[in-house]
């Protein structure tokens, strides 16, 4: 029962609730923690009247001061608690102010009134619909008044608004069709984060984003298509869009939206309301989106996946292992074989994860997808054997001449399946349950699906090659000779002042700077871990540094800029020097694509190198785009000229390499100086950025090295001669996965991961100090020159 009540006569409080779990003090609170075996208790010091949401529901709202012999030195002993559904109807006429209450299943959240009140930064949330109990032990003159429950004539009936009827401010309960969604993640807080669009036969969406101090407490949504129905939710402007928040007693039921699945709800709740009347809801929600394709789509077999997709994969996990700190190796089967040939990731054997003779068993159906970045967390925790759903992989196609120098290069392309860091496009993993209908239908393929050889041994060869290990890679790149070398001689030469006698660490730290030096010593740690951080964008002319803009944030200012070129209601500019089309894009904002194809020779001789100017597109689209043309132009029309973008996302794409300028340095012209490169027939990076006035931004490598001797330990910099001392160029790495992995052998090579730091090789390098700064703040700087890794020339 929802309300119960505890008697004096029964014996201590602690004892009538023996089973109910243990007690909680307020001060040990946290977002994030499951408080279904625990319990608090409190005085109610203030009772407010109960009142009605958007909704029609009632909320009823009361103060509890923590129990405690000793009187509380703080408001923080005073915590808001609110109570929503049928469980007002019960609380609000016996709760009295006084009362001694205790709570069971409730939720914690922030209150957004504790600036205000002074109050507990957490509040207390309980409804029926999440299991929350009340138990009230009233002050001794009401005790011999006993609690009548009330009858319940029946459950309570919510109204459920269409996405087309809904308001700003408003507090609606909804029903929907997930369009979109990302799975739950981290967000810069210490919250989970997940965004959600959802659609209804109202011809409507509605974005919503929700945050909770776990991943359980969010919707659990599986795929496209799902069913949901969220109760409680704010909807609010945001960007010129209603948006939809959780608000207090948010509560969420997931449906799987396949018409033959079972109307079971998904819920992290032990209790909810769910009658006949929902349950025609999601039978008509399911018959509309399994009959419009552009809501509910089957999901891609490794059989059907072609090159160069982003696809849903449903799948079970057979081994594991990881690559480097930032990747890991996932091997996956689905029951059907790729058609495609396919490149294995090399893992060391020592770490991998899995049955060697499952692995070797279905080595003709397994894939490898190797997971990057954010992801990794995720990966290294699932258990073997689960089923999975991995959202938006990249089945990339490594072309011949992107391959190792000594190969053939008529040898044919090799497929690598890949989950690019981020959140973008719903990339993530879900362990999915195995009562859930995708995992059935994958059992029943895995089940039948087996390769006609599965029983042979006879060729071993393959399983040497799922499970060799990263010393075993390492001859594809250097000799086993120079390996050896690597950690009895120098790993890295001096390309200049050899003739200088080696100076110790605790000799260089005590001279005073500027001065040069020739030193031997061990890498022992260097920052960025993630080496994709190692890239930065720098400005010749004002010396700033600046990060890499990520997809996510480009997406939004591009989303930006076409919503206020859609304001303007600029008519598209037309010139002679090009070719304009449109291309409509039929989505709900009847986006517009708008290429412009300069004119040029080179247009007729090389449609793939040809130059266009484009506005109007999204990130995803930009890739492509950039892929089969030579040079990409972002533009505006939303002026009397065709200008160039801000500066915060490219101007340009060249041969896959995106060029940025500096905001503070250019003085960006319109679009039409261009026209006289159309007569040289001349598109050079450098030669565009002038001609636009763009200070061009140039990709360099920043690291910080800890070196250290035996003598003394020193921080050094390396980034002006980084691209010599690694033999990489900055702007190639971020667009070739070859170069990262040679980047990340060389840094395994130099601090190598899994080995004792006394073990690690020796490093010939040349040092210059320097001072930084004026005054008090003067410091002396360390930075790496003249030097080079040894044994890595070639790719």
């Amino acid at each position: 029962m929802p309300l119960q009540q505890l008697r004096e006569c029964d014996g201590p409080i602690e004892t009538q609730l023996s089973g109910k779990g243990e007690w909680i003090e307020y001060d040990k609170l946290q977002l994030g923690s499951a408080y279904t075996d625990k319990y608090v208790k409190g005085t109610i010091s203030v009772k407010y009247p109960s009142c009605k949401l958007g909704t029609g529901e009632k909320v009823f709202k009361i103060v509890l001061e923590e129990s405690s012999l000793q009187p509380p030195t703080s408001n923080q002993a005073s915590i808001n608690t609110f109570i929503f559904g049928e469980l007002v109807g019960d609380c609000e006429n016996v709760l009295k102010q006084g009362d001694t209450v205790v709570l069971t299943n409730f939720q914690v959240s922030k209150s957004p009134s504790a600036g205000q009140d002074g109050r507990h930064a957490f509040q207390f949330e309980l409804s029926d619909e999440t299991g929350g109990t009340v138990f009230v032990c009233s002050r001794a003159e009401n005790n011999l008044a006993p609690i009548i429950r009330r009858q319940k004539v029946g459950m309570k009936d919510y109204t459920y608004v269409p996405l087309n009827r809904i308001k700003d401010g408003a507090l609606v309960n909804v029903y929907g069709v997930v369009k979109f969604f990302k799975p739950p993640y981290r967000s810069k807080g210490t919250d989970y984060c997940t965004t959600v669009t959802i659609v209804d036969p109202s011809d409507e969406k509605l974005h919503c984003v929700f945050f909770g101090g776990n991943a359980d407490q969010l919707p659990k949504i599986y795929k496209v298509g799902d069913v949901v129905r969220f109760h409680r939710v704010k909807i609010q402007a945001f960007n010129h869009e209603l948006q939809a928040i959780s608000a207090p007693g948010f509560s969420a039921l997931t449906f799987d939206g396949a018409q033959n699945a079972p109307i079971k709800p998904r819920t992290a709740s032990k209790s909810y309301c769910f009658k006949s009347t929902d349950q025609r809801m999601v039978e008509e929600l399911r018959r509309w989106a399994n009959a419009n394709t552009s809501i509910f789509k089957s999901g891609i077999k490794l059989s059907d996946v072609k090159p160069a997709e982003y696809f849903d994969l449903t799948c079970q996990l057979i081994a594991k292992a990881p690559v480097d700190r930032s990747a890991m190796m996932l091997k996956v089967w689905d029951g059907t074989k790729c058609p495609h040939v396919l490149k294995h990731v090399p893992v060391d054997s020592k770490t991998l994860e899995g049955d060697l003779g499952e692995i070797h068993r279905l080595r003709q159906l397994t894939v490898d997808v190797l997971v990057y970045d954010n992801h990794t967390n995720v990966a290294n925790s699932l258990k073997l054997g689960t089923y999975l759903r991995i959202c938006n992989i990249h089945a990339k196609v490594t072309t011949a001449s992107t391959e190792k120098y000594n190969e053939s290069v008529d040898a044919e392309p090799g497929m690598e399946f890949q989950l690019h860091g981020g959140t973008s496009y719903g990339r993530g993993i879900m362990v999915l349950p195995s009562d859930s209908s995708d995992v059935q239908q994958l059992k029943q393929s895995l089940q039948s699906d087996f390769p006609s050889d599965q029983d042979s041994m006879e060729d071993l060869s393959q399983l040497d090659i799922l499970n060799s290990s990263s010393e075993l890679s390492v001859p594809q790149e250097i000799s086993s000779t120079c390996v050896e070398r690597c950690h009895e001689e120098p790993a890295t030469v001096l390309t200049a002042h050899q003739h200088i006698s080696p100076t110790s660490l605790k000799e260089v730290l005590d001279r005073t700077a500027p001065c040069k030096y020739r030193t031997r010593a061990k890498l022992v740690n260097y920052e960025p871990k993630a080496l994709y951080q190692s890239v930065k964008l720098y400005c010749s002319k004002c010396h700033s540094l600046q990060e890499i803009p990520d997809d996510d944030d480009i997406d939004t200012l591009l989303e930006e800029a076409f919503s206020a070129d859609a304001a303007t209601h600029s008519q598209p500019h037309d010139a002679g020097w090009y070719e304009t089309t449109i291309w409509e894009q039929g989505d709900p904002k009847q986006r517009q694509i708008i290429v412009r194809f300069v004119k040029s020779s080179r247009l007729q001789r090389f449609p793939e190198r040809s130059t266009i100017l484009v506005e109007g597109v999204s990130v995803n689209e930009l890739y492509h785009l950039s892929e089969k043309f030579g040079s990409v132009i972002l533009t505006t029309s939303r002026t009397d000229h065709l200008m160039l973008n801000d500066l915060s996302i490219p101007f340009l794409i060249q041969d896959r390499k995106w060029h940025y300028g500096c905001r503070c340095c250019s003085d960006p012209q319109p679009v039409s100086v261009l026209q006289p490169l159309t007569r040289e027939d001349s598109w050079k990076s450098s030669e565009i950025a002038k001609v636009l006035g763009i200070q061009q931004l140039r990709y360099v490598f920043v690291m910080k090295f800890t070196l250290a001797d035996g003598s003394g330990t020193l921080d050094a910099f390396l980034w002006d001669e980084a691209e010599r001392f690694f033999g990489i160029s900055a702007a190639d790495v971020v667009i070739s996965e070859v170069l990262q992995e040679k980047l990340t052998r060389i840094m395994n090579t130099l601090c190598p991961p899994t080995i004792n730091p006394e073990d690690f090789p020796w490093l010939e390098c040349c040092l210059k100090s320097y001072y930084v700064g004026e005054g008090l703040d003067q410091k002396t700087c360390y930075q790496v020159f003249d030097t080079t890794v040894a044994g890595f020339d070639g790719i």
